[in-house]
């Protein structure tokens, strides 16, 4: 905590003072990576099992689909959900697990997604190429890199349980689940509430509204640099 950098001693201005904390991941055990899953298996069935009713209207009227309702098409649907579930939880299984890096500073969130033992399978299940372990031996991997500007954000909505931030652009589309240790909770609702709290156009829970002051408007002060290691070094400054 402080206004210097630690590695160049230098000191930091308002627009490089960032909050970062690094997390270790275990997709198959994520809510959010079940949900992404979700997101794009439940709107397929829709889609199959509305053309399924559509053609069926088409070729034998309300009678045809009400026989197809009570024939073999429900059953079918329920199997290809349960073998979908399957297959989900296998490729988040054969994942492994992961660390996450969270920056918060003047500009945004920055999620980015560590391999620490890449393998060729664990690569082509996270959509990237073999290759990157040839073309960046070092560990871990830089496998996936999210930013979503604070100008963007439309809703932010809190989990403390878990604990994590829900950030959504636009209010209806969540766009990026941000982890947090519970040790860091209070500070990372500090810079949210610095970052978004006198806005008026983001949605915001009560925790992260930032009162207007009696006869003036409110100013959000700059956050203060909390600087700490860089990603992957000793696990004990974390």
């Amino acid at each position: 905590m402080g206004d210097c950098c630690p590695v160049c001693g230098g000191k930091l201005n308002p627009k490089q003072a960032h909050l970062v904390w690094r997390l270790e991941h275990t997709p198959v055990t994520d809510w959010i990576c079940w949900n992404a899953a979700a997101r794009m298996a439940l709107p397929a069935l829709a889609v199959v099992a509305g053309l399924a009713l559509l053609l069926e209207l088409l070729a034998g009227g309300l009678v045809g689909v009400e026989n197809l309702l009570l024939g073999a098409l429900p059953g079918q649907l329920l199997l290809a959900l349960l073998v979908l579930c399957a297959a989900v939880l296998l490729g988040l299984y054969l994942q492994g697990e992961d660390e996450v890096c969270c920056t918060l500073d003047s500009r945004g969130v920055t999620v980015q997604v560590y391999l620490p033992r890449p393998t060729s399978l664990r690569l082509l299940l996270r959509g990237k190429h073999p290759r990157l372990m040839r073309e960046h031996p070092e560990e871990p991997l830089l496998v996936a890199e999210h930013t979503l500007p604070w100008k963007r954000v439309n809703r932010v909505q809190l989990w403390p349980g878990k604990p994590l931030v829900l950030l959504y652009a636009p209010r209806w589309w969540l766009r990026l689940a941000l982890p947090c240790p519970p040790e860091r909770w209070e500070e990372a609702l500090g810079a949210l509430r610095t970052a978004l709290g006198s806005s008026k156009q983001v949605q915001l829970p009560p925790a992260l509204r930032t009162p207007s002051p009696a006869g003036g408007k409110a100013r959000a002060s700059a956050p203060r640099a909390d600087q700490h290691p860089a990603p992957f070094m000793d696990k004990r400054d974390g």
